[in-house]
């Protein structure tokens, strides 16, 4: 068949493409169709076929063709192994799914095999590949990767003045992470929230909250419907996160609170199935729940973060968060406070004082696994946040990226290390609330071996080692974690509220260890060098095993005085 009667119906379908009449251009297609029978322009044409009907649903039926474009190129989605590359706009169209799909690595795979064949001989496709490409190296967080792909591919790009501003974008997000100046004027939306991100990371935060103010004064066709996402849920993300980094997270909440509202307000829209719809929630979701832990509020921070972890499975520090949930509801100062009760009468009266718990312990046979506000989920939690951290030695650069952890930036070596660390410290504490000071003996133990241990960890590591011992009446080996000098100088640098408070801990841990060796004398001694009401109970104790009985009374209004106060 001669190539002239291919040429009509193929120039018929794109004309009516771009006047976005697609049912006339699927009919010139299947025309086409009977018109070919070399099997790569079959596959071509099947794919345009699939295109026209794509955009045809609005961008809606995206199962359809994924399905197709998977068929055409002989894999299974998300499969990046093709053997052939000799359907560029297909495998073009391809990435364009694994990226809307978040499967970035198979993107740049993908996009990559096709550069390398140096055989795309349309320009249009060839810049289209080049600022994918780009993008979806941004989102992996390779910024290097992003600025290598502009300087070798990026060239026949600056030709093209439609695109270059983009392009000059694309380059600016990269420039920004790794510590270049950018050269952008904030002339539009796009320029204006990637000068506040470089005016934020490089701590300028109230510059920053002004340049996000701008958008006050700019005219932007920027919604779901041209962008995919929201501009509004965009501006209250990102306020909250300067307002969370200054200390407020009362504020910075209310401004997460707001981006989840806005998104959700643009998903009800009839544009919420569309490929390009941004599905961010998730991040903004993760972004309240660390807003709401700041705040104090377990039980709100408890249920974003459940959602955040649905979402990113695989990220250390959201397990971390949710263990912390569960130890600020289930130990916290209102969990414990003394009560005093009178026995008896005259003579007979026995005076008790103990600690009201709340039910710590799940009655009701449900699974721990199942997410709720405990101790026993907090463990699980910890033990999820230690297996995703690499076991492996210390690479030779402790600052390059170790692993990817979405939605937030890559954790290096140093920053695995010290997630460890807190991660162990709150192991042990757990532990020790859950009554099993073997465990929390070897977490605390596993802590302090550790090569690189921050002085607060180490301080509170030997405390919780000191307590577990005092439990398993290893009194002399809780002694040798104690040694005043010791813990003096791994606190000597911390702010004075946690140096209070670890002397506070050591003091009192060191008191009853003296009590359970017997020493009355120097367990009072020391107890009184303390001015806490969290020693007045064993303060009493040891009064009343002295036979201090004016004492008792005078430590037991304190005791109540300091019930009434909270």
């Amino acid at each position: 068949m001669a190539s002239k009667d291919r040429e009509e119906p193929a120039m018929l379908a794109y004309e009516s493409f771009l006047k976005k009449d697609y049912v006339s251009a699927f009919q010139h297609l299947n025309e086409l169709e009977g018109l070919v029978t070399n099997t790569n322009l079959i596959k071509r044409v099947q794919q345009n076929q699939a295109v026209v009907e794509f955009y045809g649903s609005d961008l809606k039926d995206i199962e359809k063709f994924k399905c197709t474009m998977s068929l055409l190129i002989g894999l299974t989605f998300p499969d990046v192994e093709m053997k052939e590359l000799n359907l560029p706009f297909t495998l073009y169209n391809y990435a364009v799914l694994l990226y809307h799909s978040r499967h970035y690595y198979q993107c740049t795979v993908v996009l990559e095999k096709l550069l390398m064949t140096k055989n795309i001989k349309d320009v249009k496709l060839y810049q289209q590949i080049v600022l994918l490409l780009m993008e979806a190296t941004l989102c992996r967080r390779t910024y290097d990767k992003t600025l290598e792909v502009a300087k070798t591919y990026g060239e026949p790009i600056k030709s093209n003045n439609e695109i270059v501003p983009l392009f000059e974008r694309l380059i600016s997000r990269a420039q920004v992470f790794v510590g270049q100046k950018i050269k952008l004027k904030p002339d539009c939306i796009e320029n204006v929230f990637i000068i506040a991100q470089q005016q934020y990371l490089n701590g300028d935060l109230k510059e920053s909250a002004n340049t996000l103010g701008l958008y006050k004064s700019l005219k932007f066709n920027y919604d779901v419907k041209t962008q995919g996402e929201d501009i509004w849920a965009a501006i209250n993300n990102n306020l909250g996160v300067i307002y969370l980094s200054i200390k407020k997270p009362f504020l910075a909440a209310k401004y997460f609170q707001h981006a989840v509202k806005e998104h959700f307000k643009a998903m009800e829209s009839e544009d919420r199935e569309r490929l390009i719809d941004c599905k961010d929630r998730p991040i903004y979701v993760y972004n309240l729940g660390l807003a709401l832990l700041a705040a104090n509020n377990a039980e709100g921070a408890f249920e974003c973060l459940v959602e955040a972890a649905r979402h990113y499975p695989n990220n250390p520090r959201i397990w971390l968060r949710l263990a912390e949930c569960c130890v600020k509801k289930c130990c916290n100062e209102e969990a414990q406070q003394f009560t005093v009760k009178k026995l008896g009468s005259g003579p007979h009266t026995r005076i008790l004082l103990a600690k009201e718990k709340p039910e710590k312990y799940s009655t009701s046979g449900e699974s721990f696994a199942i997410p709720s506000l405990s101790l026993e989920f907090a463990a699980l939690c910890l033990k999820n946040a230690i297996s995703l951290l690499p076991n492996q030695e210390a690479p030779s650069d402790i600052t390059a990226p170790l692993f990817q952890a979405p939605p937030g930036p890559p954790i290096n070596w140093k920053q695995c290390c010290e997630l460890k660390n807190s991660i162990l410290v709150l192991q042990s504490y757990v532990y020790l609330n859950l009554q099993d000071p073997q465990s929390a003996s070897i977490t605390a133990n596993e802590l302090l071996s550790q090569p690189d241990v921050s002085n607060s960890h180490k301080a509170w590591a030997h405390i919780y080692a000191a307590e577990a011992l005092i439990n398993l009446d290893k009194i002399t080996e809780a002694v040798e974690h104690l040694h005043p000098p010791m813990i003096h100088e791994l606190v000597s640098v911390l702010p004075y509220q946690m140096r209070d408070l670890i002397a506070v801990s050591v003091w009192a841990k060191a008191a009853v260890c003296h009590i359970l060796r017997g020493d009355l004398v120097t367990a009072r001694k020391i107890l009184l060098q303390i001015n806490s009401p969290r020693v007045l109970p064993l303060q009493m104790y040891l009064e009343i095993c002295t036979g201090n009985i004016e004492n008792c009374h005078n430590i037991l209004r304190k005791l109540r005085f300091n019930n009434l106060s909270q």
